[in-house]
């Protein structure tokens, strides 16, 4: 009888009737769940096997939306003996084969279920006591175990097609009721009506945050299509709502009744149960604005998909909010906006990104001559071509859209032209605001101070160089003989003389620079000798307050052709600048590097101090005339003026690279023709 038995619980081989009702099964079924039910049952009479358990993955090889489907009903050892062969089998991605021996690992076979290599769940089988596998029905199991992953694959695809679908109306109802309505509440309410049907949950909550308490606020809550808990708000940091917009990550929990974050307070006052929560941050630019909360999905749990497609949501939500608060502001601040308008004394236009203009104000039309209210919803494209009409650029500010124009009629004025993007509290850019500031008076002092330089630096020339004349034949005794402290007084008079006549020189070669009227003196020169002579200058001014001149200077650096003095001059400026901001007892560095720069070979001298660094306001105009930082001991501000003149004269450029607290970094380039080998 014992042989009997045992021979009446060996896998049966699969009927060729059983086999057509499974494939039948698989063609057929509805959904995941009909299938993975269907095929389970089918199994267990076809392999003649007391228990089926057959589940799916997700891409994490984890359990995925719903239960693994058991047929049967083991024991405890029967069921730990299950879980450990299918966590072997996921780990492995390879079939739990039976074992030979007399165990209960015998009677099991465990398939993974593979569809493009990738795994997407598992089938187990286990035969009553004392069963066993023969080679056909493993055969026949495995067969089936191929097929049947290719019938979920393809189910899976159609339940995501039609799941994005359903996503892609969902955003695109959202998207309508935005360009429809920009009534707040009502774009509330369609955003988680819309939400709540697509992700089928019981209730679903948008909260905002108050910018002022950093409290989120329920502004809606729709529980089977009722409003609640408006206006209810959740203290800083508290919740699963809290969480997340202070991680700025999704939170999922399966089990919130027994997790410490949930806030209990607010379900309890509705009389709400919340089982499972799924809370996104909304984020906009950037910025965190609020938290979708669902509540308690309808079928199965929260799952990573779940987190993902409404993550994705909350991006078009964050716009849809953005316009209706926009909207909401816009209609508040309209007559204060334009009052401001009126009074401000720069001419204003504003163009939305439709190229529509949205408002201009009586400035505008003061500067060039127009009844400024009759260009409020022209093109603004057409009103900058009748501005360009009427004026010229005089000035482009470099790396700015910012330009200086002369407009020349209805009367002669000069004006800064300075383009702004307009955006709203979530940082979108809504229009372009262009500003019109009369510099007119700036102008013209800048032009008179050009003539009174003109005029000081020819009329000074002249009697410095007389004065230096005479002081070096009484120096030499052409008056009769001197004292040494004579001739010490003679040298301070000499020194301070020679510094004028060097202002004078370098303000020269500026206005020639600017006119394009210089000439370079070019020869082959080294870019080590520059090095020497500069420092050589400088060195016993540096010693004078204990700073130290270190060299950095690459080897085998190519002779350049260029004029060597304004090279000299340029890094002697750079070097003597280093010097006057670096701390007593410092050190100022002179690198030097061959540089592609704009695809040109070039020299680059670097000189690096240990100062106070450049303050960011300084740095767009610290090139030019007389612009001075504030440091410790005194300058013209005509070196950097000059070193950016003498340097682009010659191909290069120069720029700075600065930390307030750390020191500053000014470099310049000078072109060179390599050599032809």
């Amino acid at each position: 009888m014992a042989d009997v038995a045992t021979t009446q619980n060996h896998a049966r081989p699969i009927s060729g009737f059983q086999l057509l009702a499974i494939a039948e099964a698989i063609n057929n079924a509805a959904n995941l769940s009909s299938l993975v039910a269907t095929v389970a049952e089918l199994c267990a009479t076809g392999f003649g096997v007391e228990v089926v358990k057959l589940g799916l993955l997700d891409n994490e090889h984890h359990s995925g939306s719903s239960t693994p489907y058991l047929y049967g009903n083991p024991s405890k050892a029967t069921q730990k003996l299950l879980d450990q062969a299918i966590a072997q089998t996921i780990e492995q991605k390879t079939a739990l084969l039976p074992s030979n021996d007399e165990s209960a690992q015998a009677q099991l076979l465990v398939l993974p279920l593979l569809a493009s290599q990738q795994l997407i769940g598992f089938l187990a089988l286990l035969l009553p006591k004392k069963g066993r596998w023969s080679a056909e029905a493993i055969e026949a199991a495995q067969l089936l175990a191929h097929n049947l992953a290719l019938a979920i694959s393809a189910v899976q695809l159609k339940d995501y097609t039609a799941k994005r679908n359903q996503e892609i109306n969902t955003l695109n109802d959202i998207a309508a009721t935005i360009t429809s309505s920009l009534d707040p509440r009502q774009v509330y309410r369609l955003v988680v009506k819309k939400i709540n049907e697509y992700f089928q949950v019981e209730a679903g909550s948008l909260l905002l945050l108050d910018p002022v308490t950093n409290e989120l606020v329920f502004v809606m809550t729709l529980e089977a299509g009722e409003e609640k808990l408006a206006g209810v708000r959740v203290p800083p940091g508290q919740g699963l709502v809290g969480a997340a917009i202070t991680t700025r990550q999704p939170v999922v929990v399966l089990d919130a009744q027994n997790d410490p974050r949930f806030y209990r307070r607010v379900s309890e006052d509705v009389g709400f149960v919340t089982r499972s929560v799924l809370c996104v941050p909304m984020l906009v630019k950037n910025r965190e604005i609020g938290v979708i909360q669902l509540l308690n999905k309808l079928e199965g749990v929260f799952n990573t998909e779940d987190t993902q497609r409404l993550q994705a949501m909350a991006n078009t939500v964050g716009v849809a909010i953005d316009n209706a608060n926009l909207f909401h502001e816009v209609s508040q601040n309209r007559n204060r906006l334009q009052a401001l308008l009126n009074s401000t004394t720069d001419g204003i236009l504003m163009i939305d990104p439709d190229d529509v203009v949205l408002t201009a104000n009586p400035m505008l039309g003061e500067l060039f001559g127009w009844e400024w209210r009759n260009i409020i919803g022209e093109a603004g494209s057409d009103i900058l071509a009748r501005i360009k009409e009427q004026s010229r650029v005089v000035n482009e500010l470099p790396n700015s859209e910012t330009c200086e124009i002369e407009v020349l009629r209805p009367r002669t004025r000069y004006v800064r032209q300075e383009p702004l993007p307009v955006r709203n509290n979530f940082g979108n850019v809504i229009g372009t605001l262009i500003v019109f500031h009369d510099i007119t008076e700036e102008y013209q002092l800048a032009q008179i101070r050009e003539d009174y330089m003109g005029m000081l630096v020819h009329d000074l020339r002249a009697p410095l160089t007389a004065i230096i004349n005479g002081m070096t034949m009484v120096r030499r005794g052409f008056a009769g003989p001197i004292n040494d402290q004579q001739r010490e007084l003679l040298d301070i008079a000499n020194n301070s003389s020679q510094e004028m006549v060097g202002m004078i020189n370098t303000l020269l070669d500026i206005s020639k620079m600017e006119a394009g009227e210089l000439v370079l003196n070019r020869a082959p020169c080294s870019a080590y000798e520059i090095v020497d002579r500069a420092s050589e200058r400088l060195i016993n001014s540096a010693r004078s307050v204990d700073i130290s001149i270190n060299l950095d200077m690459a080897l085998n650096l190519p002779i350049i052709d260029a004029d060597q003095d304004k090279i000299v001059r340029i890094l002697q400026n750079l070097l003597d600048n280093a010097i006057k901001f670096t701390p007593v007892g410092g050190s100022v560095t002179i690198r030097v590097r061959q540089l592609t720069d704009n695809e040109k070979q070039t020299i680059c001298w670097s000189v690096i101090d240990a100062g106070p660094g450049i303050p960011e306001s300084y740095r767009a105009k610290i090139f030019d005339k007389f612009v001075q930082v504030a440091g410790q001991r005194k300058g013209t501000g005509l070196g950097l003026a000059f070193a950016k003149l003498a340097s682009e004269a010659h191909g290069g450029r120069i720029w700075v690279e600065s930390v307030e607290g750390e020191g500053s970094t000014f470099s310049f380039t000078i072109p060179y023709e390599p050599a032809v080998k």
